[in-house]
Parts: C-alpha cells; sequence; structure tokens
C-alpha cells in the first residue's frame, strides 16, 4: 500500500534540497578561493621565476670560461688577505695580460666579488629595464623626493645629528670607531651601475614594506597608496642620507664580541632582517586573510592584491633608480666627506689595515685617519711596513 504524500515528506525533501544547495554553493566558493589564492601566490612568485635564469645568465656575462675564473681566484685571494686592489693592481694587470683577459672583462669580474648580485638584486630586473621607458614619470617623482633629502642632509649633515646619533651609539655600545681601506679602492674601471644595483635592494624593499604597514590603516585603496607613496619617499629620503655619509673607510670596532662592522653596512644590516621577516609575514597574512582583514576590491581579491604588490614593487624600483641617479651620483660623496671631518674632529680615529697571511690575521695601525685624507686617502705601500712600525713605537 503506498502511502499518501505529506507536508512532513515534503518539508523533509526541500530541507534536503535546500542543504544540497548550500553545499554545492560552498564548495564552488571554497574552489574558487583557493583558485584565487593558488593565482595570487603564482603572481607574487613570478619576479622570482624570472630572476633565477636571469642569476645564471649574470654569472656567464660575469665570466665562468677557465681563464675568467684563474683571474677570479687571482682577485679573490687579494681580497681574503685584506688588502686593497690598489695594492696588486700592476700585478692584476699582467695577470690578466697572460690569459688574455681585456679591460672589460677584468672590470666585471672585480666588480662581482665586490658588489655581488644574487637574486634579491635580479627580482628588480623588470622595474630597472622599463625605466629608460618611464623617464619622464621617474623625473615627476624625483622632484618632490630631492627637496626631502635636502631638508634631511640639512638636518643630519649640517645639524650634526648623524654624528650625534654616532656619539650616543659610540657611548651605549662602547664600541671604537676606527678606519680600515675599503677593498673596492684600485678597481680596474669601478662600475657604478653594478655599486647603484647592489644597494639598491634595501630601499626597493623599504618602500613595498611601507605600503603594507600603511595597508593596515583604515582608509580606502587610493588614500593607502598616497600615504604609503609618502611615508616611503621621507624613508627613502632618510636613509639615502644616512647611507651616503657611512660609505667610508670608517669602522665601529666591537671588540668585545670580535667584530668589525663597516658604517657603509651597518644600517643595512640592523635593518635587512626586519625588512625581511616583516614582508613574509605581511605578505602572507594578507594573502591568506585577506578578506578577514580588510574589505575593498584590492585587499580583498587576492589576485588583484598580488598584481597591486608587483605594482609597488617596480614603482618603488623606479624611485630607487631615480635616487642614485639624482642623489648619489651628484650628491653622496660630498656627504661623505663632510661627515667623515666631522668624525675625525670628534674621535681622532686612526687608520688600521686588517690583513690575514697563512692563516695568521693581522691589525696594523698605519696612522691617524686625519693624515691619510691629507694624503687623498691614498696609501704608500712601499713604505707601509716602515709607517706601521713608526706608528707601533708611539
Amino acid at each position: 500500500m503506498v502511502r499518501p504524500y505529506t507536508n512532513k515528506n515534503l518539508f523533509f525533501e526541500q530541507k534536503i534540497t535546500a542543504s544540497f544547495l548550500i553545499y554545492d554553493k560552498l564548495v564552488n566558493h571554497m574552489s574558487a578561493s583557493l583558485e584565487s589564492l593558488l593565482t595570487a601566490i603564482l603572481v607574487l612568485m613570478s619576479p622570482v621565476m624570472v630572476a633565477i635564469p636571469i642569476s645564471y645568465g649574470w654569472k656567464w656575462w660575469s665570466g665562468v670560461e677557465p681563464e675568467h675564473e684563474h683571474y677570479r681566484e687571482k682577485v679573490r685571494r687579494v681580497l681574503d688577505a685584506g688588502l686593497p686592489l690598489s695594492r696588486f693592481r700592476q700585478e692584476l694587470d699582467r695577470e690578466a695580460r697572460i690569459v688574455n683577459i681585456d679591460a672589460e672583462r677584468q672590470s666585471r669580474i672585480e666588480s662581482d666579488l665586490l658588489f655581488p648580485l644574487n637574486l634579491k638584486h635580479f627580482l628588480l630586473l623588470p622595474g630597472m629595464i622599463v625605466w629608460p621607458f618611464l623617464g619622464l614619470f621617474a623625473a615627476i617623482i624625483t622632484i618632490p623626493i630631492m627637496p626631502i633629502i635636502w631638508i634631511f642632509e640639512w638636518i643630519l649633515i649640517r645639524k650634526k645629528i648623524l654624528l650625534k646619533i654616532g656619539i650616543f651609539v659610540q657611548k651605549v655600545t662602547r664600541w671604537e670607531i676606527i678606519g680600515i681601506p675599503r677593498m673596492e679602492d684600485g678597481v680596474k674601471n669601478p662600475d657604478r651601475i653594478l655599486s647603484a644595483i647592489n644597494r639598491m635592494p634595501i630601499t626597493v624593499f623599504l618602500g613595498l614594506f611601507a605600503f603594507l604597514i600603511v595597508s593596515y590603516l583604515p582608509f580606502d585603496s587610493s588614500t593607502v597608496l598616497i600615504l604609503s607613496s609618502l611615508f616611503y619617499i621621507i624613508l627613502v629620503s632618510f636613509i639615502s642620507v644616512v647611507r651616503a655619509a657611512t660609505l667610508s673607510t670608517m669602522v665601529f670596532a666591537d671588540t668585545g664580541n670580535r667584530r668589525l662592522l663597516p658604517m657603509g653596512t651597518f644600517v643595512e644590516e640592523q635593518l635587512g632582517p626586519w625588512v625581511g621577516v616583516g614582508l613574509i609575514f605581511l605578505l602572507s597574512r594578507q594573502i591568506f586573510y585577506g578578506t578577514e582583514l580588510r574589505s575593498g576590491q584590492m585587499f580583498g581579491d587576492p589576485v588583484l592584491f598580488a598584481l597591486t604588490v608587483l605594482l609597488v614593487l617596480y614603482t618603488a624600483t623606479i624611485i630607487g633608480v631615480a635616487v642614485e641617479i639624482s642623489f648619489f651620483r651628484y650628491r653622496a660623496e660630498s656627504i661623505r666627506i663632510t661627515f667623515q671631518e666631522q668624525i675625525i674632529k670628534q674621535f681622532n680615529p686612526t687608520l688600521y689595515l686588517f690583513t690575514r697571511n697563512l692563516g695568521k690575521l693581522r691589525i696594523s695601525p698605519l696612522m691617524s685617519l686625519e693624515e691619510w685624507v691629507q694624503k687623498g686617502e691614498s696609501i704608500d705601500f712601499i713604505d707601509l711596513e716602515k709607517k706601521s712600525s713608526e706608528y707601533s713605537s708611539k
């Protein structure tokens, strides 16, 4: 006997149908969310996938032939000994002629050892490639940057605020300030472009870091972009003046921990780990929890957010190139000399030669840093041993 179709049966079927519809919608939503997430990750990984083959191409361009490796090893031995290349400039040139290496290849090999480029540098290559085609855009960006850099130069250098910071660091840490000749002194046809590219990653990643920090403020997408640009311009202006001032022979000697910390890399070593870890944390947090953290089209859609990150990265690269050309090429040397003179008047540091020979390390006092500056920041290696012994006997 067939049971009659009741309202109870109808209600039960409707409930099952609604459950299946909800389940189907949830599955489709999860599938779409997972697809967007994977696409966003691929978008963010695309610069890495491009940078890896380029890094191998760079190694080939700098020299991989046996004669290139032979000359590279000769230069590395000089650097490992702790001596400037100027000390063995004639010997290195003679060695290059023996193995038929021209001056351009010499410059590439020496620059590659002094200013090594790795994956983080090649991540910025697309922005560097398009920079010549965006010269007008870069010039527009540079206009508001330069006055801010001049303001920081006036505050930090002319008003000696950076010197006061150095005095404070020296008192707190009890480090000694000394001078050690830079290894790149005497490099064959120094390549300014490579040295500039070597400095750029920390500047560029600070721009991306500023964008991710500002993105957590309760503003709409356009306001976030404007505020992060202003914050980045202020940050890069401050960092540029500090780095220009410390690109010298001055070194912090941390005798308690047996360390020598060049001033030129001190700021980058302090900022680098924080910026790197912060970028990974903020990017992953926004990608995986974007809709829960922020609303809006740019932040809610993982793919659009990933594309925005790349746009910010390469825009920051263009700004970095503009700063290198407009500031480091024309103002950095003057700032370096001024700050170096302030340090000499305040601390009267000694110039040392830090060398290694047959497994033995030696740090030899040569002269006062003031005397070295008066000699044109060059060392006469002929009477080096004589000068070292005279200074040690004082």
